[in-house]
């Protein structure tokens, strides 16, 4: 049998009537943009959470503890510890300068440009919605 498009056609045909095509799941568009949402706010909380462990490390290296500091504070009670240290804050500050972009994703603030993706994240059931 010669190769065309006519003998493609049917050889799927034939294929479709003894049942060798099985029909598959295609999952929606704006459970796609949903799902890289998700990755992507958790890829931010993960990399905040390293930039906050860098800080501490390095702030324990010259002495310095952080603490235990409520959310949203953490960024000013690191500034408070190098406020007399120079250059040590020359080496926070590029760090610090990354942690208000990613906080908010943090605190479960969704971006601005999604908000019907938004929309439908907020109205799953709390145990379907990433861990925050």
């Amino acid at each position: 049998m010669n190769k065309s498009d006519r003998n493609d056609a049917r050889g799927i045909a034939q294929m479709m009537r003894v049942g060798l095509y099985k029909p598959v799941h295609v999952k929606t568009l704006i459970s796609r943009q949903e799902r890289m949402l998700l990755t992507s706010r958790k890829l931010l909380r993960y990399k905040l959470q390293d930039i906050e462990n860098e800080l501490r490390g390095t702030l324990r290296n010259f002495g310095l503890r952080v603490g235990v500091v409520r959310s949203g504070h953490f960024e000013a009670r690191v500034r408070e510890l190098v406020a007399g240290h120079p250059p040590l804050g020359a080496i926070v500050a590029p760090l610090l300068a990354v942690c208000p972009a990613t906080e908010r994703y943090r605190l479960g603030a969704m971006p601005r440009f999604c908000p019907e993706i938004c929309a439908v994240t907020e109205r799953r059931p709390a145990t379907e919605r990433a861990p925050h």
